[in-house]
């Protein structure tokens, strides 16, 4: 009985911390985008899942697991060619001021056609996102562009972000 009272205790003092804040400390995002390879003939649908946290007023880090499928768009006798999954882990900082939030982060490959791998490529990213609240929730449409070090290659990519308070 005593375990019981002092859960939930902690469970109405954590409630009501959460509520007497401006805004929740973290949002758990789900995004779907499109990009284009600007060296190459390549597009790709990019699925990912996010969790940013406020560490300031003003300023967020986050992660994020990134589910990449890249599609060769050339000549019809190549299209179908090249087409590939990977997933990227990403670490980065936004500064959120008004509506508006700028980043940028680091990624690493962690998985290609399906199996773990430690020769991943790099790359550098930077974005811009508008912020639209509905209810407690956002709708984030953003804009992107990532630099691939080992490649070489820039990516320019279009999305929206559905954000959850945690």
């Amino acid at each position: 009985m005593k375990k019981l009272a002092l859960l939930l205790l902690c469970s109405i003092c954590c409630t009501s911390l959460m509520y007497a804040q401006d805004r929740p400390t973290g949002y758990l995002s789900f995004t779907g985008a499109g990009s284009a390879v600007l060296q190459r003939q390549a597009v790709s649908s990019i699925f990912t899942i996010d969790y940013n946290h406020y560490i300031a007023d003003h300023w967020m880090i986050g992660g994020s697991l990134i589910n990449d499928w890249e599609k060769e768009t050339g000549p019809r006798s190549e299209i179908g060619t090249g087409n590939s999954y990977k997933a990227t882990l990403a670490i980065y900082t936004t500064y959120v001021t008004g509506n508006w939030g700028f980043g940028g982060g680091y990624a690493r490959d962690i998985a290609k056609e399906g199996q773990l791998t430690t020769k991943g490529n790099n790359y550098l990213d930077v974005f811009v996102m508008y912020f639209i609240k509905v209810g407690n929730h956002y709708i984030c449409p953003r804009v992107g562009y990532v630099h691939d070090l080992h490649d070489q290659e820039q990516s320019i990519s279009f999305g929206v972000s559905y954000s959850i308070p945690f």
